[in-house]
This record gives structure tokens, sequence and C-alpha cells, in this order.
């Protein structure tokens, strides 16, 4: 009696993958994600072995969020505006394209510092338009009573990047050079332009309707909708304090190295490790879903917290591992449960411009947490830069816990999802 239940809240976890075009999208997406996490955790390795300097290892991060800071609520209104399919194309093929030569480069041994650090600048360029367009497709490949599954599964194929991509990384390093990793990503692009041209988009979706706002207008009204929203506000900030001082690659590839005495194939196995412990954390998502939002973000902030610092202490890989797997596991309840209120609370007509500010705050403030943490490191060195940054997001989820949200914010939240938030 006690597995029906089980079995129904299953069936409503993967109904996004009823949905053809929704199947497609996660299957490119979760190739596209493997060869990602391959080219950032190597891209991450060969700088700090070719500069020796958390700064210099913590600035490639600022390369990368430059562009997209600037560019993001800009390529959100574009994803209003033009076919989506169409945008993803264009910028997954530049993509590929830059990965294939640096690839080439790093063959020839002709690789040097600032070719990474160009790398992360394009990268950030076309990322600013193509991160909206994929939120803004694959939320309307779905019907609205399947966004939690779609959001939940789309995180799992994310998530699956850095549990499998990072491991792939360290091998191909310590085996197979560095050209390898660079190749491997180019190849994973192929997968997302497969499956976007396989897609059968109704005209409805294919390509947007003439926008009647401008760029401007538009990118203001998407503005106007997340600060008229409480809820979201709290979501955010907690996003940024955590993107800011939370686990990244520049803090993990230097406690690797300098306090647990591994190489990239150490690296690749603690990288890993939060990607396993994201999926263990999804799939419970996927089977259970979201009873009451907003406590469930405080209290796997409250977690992410002393799990954070606990690493921060450590001195031996396995304790290491054991502990960023479990970091792993909180920090995908807390990335679904995020996503899945932002898609809740957002309209088709506004989902890219929403979405883009969003993904503005994630990714933004996670990649300018780099340089702070090689600054950081440089100044107070690995450990203590993670605890002191423990420390920052623990404040800040004690503020959170003690806001206000308005009655109306949190109806709107839970209206069509059968939640409280």
């Amino acid at each position: 009696m006690s597995r029906t239940p089980v079995r129904e809240r299953l069936s409503t976890g993967l109904a996004a993958l009823r949905e053809r075009n929704f199947a497609l999208y996660a299957v490119g997406q979760f190739a596209s994600q493997q060869g990602n996490w391959i080219e950032v955790t190597a891209v991450s390795w060969i700088l700090y072995e070719m500069t020796n300097s958390p700064l210099l290892l913590g600035l490639s991060g600022l390369f990368r969020a430059a562009p997209m800071i600037l560019l993001l609520l800009f390529g959100g209104a574009i994803a209003d505006r033009v076919p989506k399919r169409l945008l993803l194309m264009l910028t997954e093929s530049t993509m590929l394209a830059v990965s294939l030569a640096m690839g080439l480069l790093a063959l020839g041994e002709s690789l040097e510092v600032w070719h990474l650090y160009l790398l992360n600048f394009i990268s950030g360029t076309f990322s600013a338009f193509s991160l909206p367009a994929r939120h803004a497709l694959f939320g309307g490949l779905v019907p609205r009573s399947a966004i939690q599954s779609a959001v939940t599964l789309n995180a799992l194929t994310v998530r699956s990047g850095f549990f499998i991509g990072p491991s792939i990384a360290g091998l191909t390093l310590a085996f197979g050079g560095n050209a390898v990793p660079f190749f491997l990503n180019a190849a994973s692009f192929l997968a997302i332009l497969v499956a976007l041209w396989a897609m059968r988009l109704p005209p409805a979706q294919a390509a947007t309707a003439a926008p009647r706002l401008s760029l401007g207008q538009g990118i203001t009204e998407g503005l106007r909708f997340v600060w008229r929203s409480p809820l979201l506000k709290i979501v955010l900030a907690l996003d940024i304090a955590s993107g800011l001082f939370g686990h990244n690659t520049t803090l993990i590839t230097i406690l690797a190295r300098d306090v647990l005495g591994t190489g990239p194939e150490g690296l690749g196995l603690l990288l890993s490790a939060i990607g396993a412990g994201a999926l263990a954390g999804m799939s419970l998502m996927v089977t259970f879903g979201v009873a009451r939002y907003r406590q469930m973000i405080l209290t796997a902030g409250a977690l992410y917290v002393l799990l954070w610092a606990a690493f921060g202490l450590s001195l031996w890989l396995l304790l290491s591992v054991v502990l960023l797997f479990a970091l792993g596991i909180v920090d995908g309840v807390w990335g679904v449960t995020r996503n899945t209120l932002a898609q809740l609370l957002v309209s088709d007509d506004l989902r890219g411009r929403v979405m883009s500010v969003v993904t503005l705050v994630t990714r933004g403030s996670s990649l300018i947490g780099r340089f702070q943490a090689g600054v950081l490191v440089e100044l107070i060195g690995g450990p203590a830069a993670v605890i002191a940054g423990a420390g920052v997001i623990g404040a800040a989820i004690l503020g959170s816990w003690r806001a206000r949200v308005s009655d109306e914010g949190g109806e709107s939240a839970g209206s069509g999802s059968g939640t409280q938030p």
C-alpha cells in the first residue's frame, strides 16, 4: 500500500519526459554538460599549473563573469523576441568552434595563459545569450503542471555534468594531455545541436510574436517583476551569498593541490563528489517534490554552511570527498527549489527576461566568486577563505530567516503547483 504513492510521485517527477521535445532537449543537455565540466575543470587545473598563482587563477572567473553581467539582461530580452532554437544553434556552434581552436593550440603546445582568459571571455559572452534561451525554451516545452518535473530533470542533466565531467577531465589531463578535454567539449556541442534540430516546435514556440516593447523597456519589465516579488528577492539574495562565498572550482583546485596534496585526478574526484551528491539530492526531488519552498531553501542553506566549513577544515582527501558529496546533496535540493519557484512565478511572455535576471545573479555571483576566492586565498590562505565564506553565507541565511514574505507573493509562487511556499 505504501508503494503506490511513491510510484505516483515518481510518475509525476518524470512527467516532462513524456513530451518528445523535452526528452530531446534533456539528452542534448546531458551530453553538452559533460563537455562543459570537462573543459571547466581542465582550464582551472592548467591555469594553476601555468601560473602557480591563486589570484591569476581567480582572474579567469572575472574574464567569464564580466561579459555575462553586462549582457545577460540583453540576452534575456533577445530570447523573448527571436526564435529560441535558432539563437541556441548560433551560440552553441560558435562555442564549439572556440573549444576546437583551444584543443588545436594545446595539441601544438602553443596554449598560453591569455588563450585561456580569452576562452573564458568568449564563453561568458555567448553564455549571456544561450543560458536565458535555454531556460526560456525548456520551460515552454512542457505544460505548466509539469514545470517542476522539467526544472528537476534539467537540473539533473546539468549536475550530471558536474558528476561525470570533472573525473573525465582529471583522467584525460593525467594520462592524455591538455588537448583532449577541449576536443571532448567541442564534440559534446554536437549533441545539443542535433537535439535542437530534431525538435518539432509549434509556430507559437518556433518564433516569438512581434514584441510591443523596445529592448530597454523589455529589460525594465523583467527587472520590475523580480523587484515586486518578495520571495524571489530572498532567494536571489541567498544565491548571491552562496555564489560569492560558496564552493567553486578555484577554491577546490587550490585546496586539492596545496592542502590535500593531490593531482588532477584528485581534483576531478572532489568535483565529481559534488556532482554525485547533487544527483542523489535531485533524484529524491524527482520522487518526492517540494512541499514548502521557503523552509526547504533556508534549511538546505543552513546545512550547506556546516558542510562547507567542515570541508575547509579537512586535511584528508577521503573525508573531503565525503563532505563534498553531502554538500552536493544539499546544493542540488536548493537549486531545484529555487529554479522551480522562479519558473512558477513567471508567465511565458516574461520567462526569458526574468530567467536572465535569475541567471545573472546565480552565474554572475559564482563567477565573481572565483576571483574573490583567488584574492582571499592570497590574503588569508585557502582553509581560512572557505571558513570565512561559510560565515558570510550563514549570516545571509539568518537575515533571510527573519525576513517577512507577503501572503500575496507566497500565493503567487504556489499557484498551480499544489504546494505551500
